[in-house]
């Protein structure tokens, strides 16, 4: 089986995102790097880089479906079509339930539900 040549990763900036997004580069693919948070994009891409690898960084908002489409279409134009699609954005409130403001509560919702729903859909 061929390995993936084109792989987007959300949650890419840091943590299990960031090293799914190493492990790929490492073997290869070109990386298409999703997250909003654009330093910890930068410094994933200068590993993926070391590798020998392409690497994209997307800043985007897995919580808004029409950014994530926007990242795809560009990771397209730029890296080609897309192979795999990993999905490892998240929100977590640290918090008893109870304690959870209804913002919060959609927050985690919008990103770790509906940012998969739209990664997918993409």
């Amino acid at each position: 089986m061929a390995f993936p040549k084109v792989v987007v990763v959300t949650g890419a900036s840091a943590g299990l995102g960031r090293a799914v997004a190493r492990l790929f580069g490492k073997k290869g693919a070109s990386v298409a790097l999703i997250a909003r948070g654009k330093d910890g994009l930068e410094a994933a891409k200068r590993e993926i880089e070391s590798y020998g690898s392409r690497a994209l960084v997307l800043p985007t908002d897995v919580a808004d479906a029409e950014a994530v489409e926007r990242a795809a279409e560009r990771t397209e134009a730029e890296l080609g079509p897309i192979d795999v699609w990993v999905n490892v954005a998240m929100v977590s409130v640290f918090s008893p339930f109870v304690e959870m403001t209804a913002e919060e509560f959609k927050r985690v919702t919008d990103v770790t539900y509906l940012g998969y729903v739209y990664g997918t859909m993409s």
